[in-house]
């Protein structure tokens, strides 16, 4: 009877050793399983990130063409009323320098 018991008890032992180390591995795949997991998930968000900062990029890149093309614009329009208004005036100088020689 207490050859059974020990017998028993070793068994148990044996059994719970064997739960343990079982666990054990689990555990370890788990931990492996969850720090892979966090890896995508850091990997996909940078990759997210980066999508969005190079679209935010190319945006202000074209507003800023944009708004050179606008300044541009307006200087040429400012270049040719200045030339008009030269023209304009060009008679008058001319005939106030010879009127001032004669």
């Amino acid at each position: 009877m207490v050859e059974e018991t020990i017998q028993v008890i070793r068994e148990t032992e044996a059994k719970a050793e064997a739960i343990v180390k079982d666990a054990e591995v689990q555990c370890k795949g788990i931990l492996e399983e969850a720090s892979k997991q966090a890896e995508d998930l850091k990997a996909g968000q940078i990759l997210e990130v980066r999508k969005k900062a190079d679209a935010i990029m190319e945006n202000a890149k074209e507003q800023g063409a944009q708004a050179q093309e606008n300044a541009m614009s307006d200087v040429e329009k400012e270049i040719r009323t200045l030339k008009e208004t030269a023209a304009s005036r060009e008679d008058e100088a001319v005939s106030l320098v010879i009127s001032q020689l004669v």
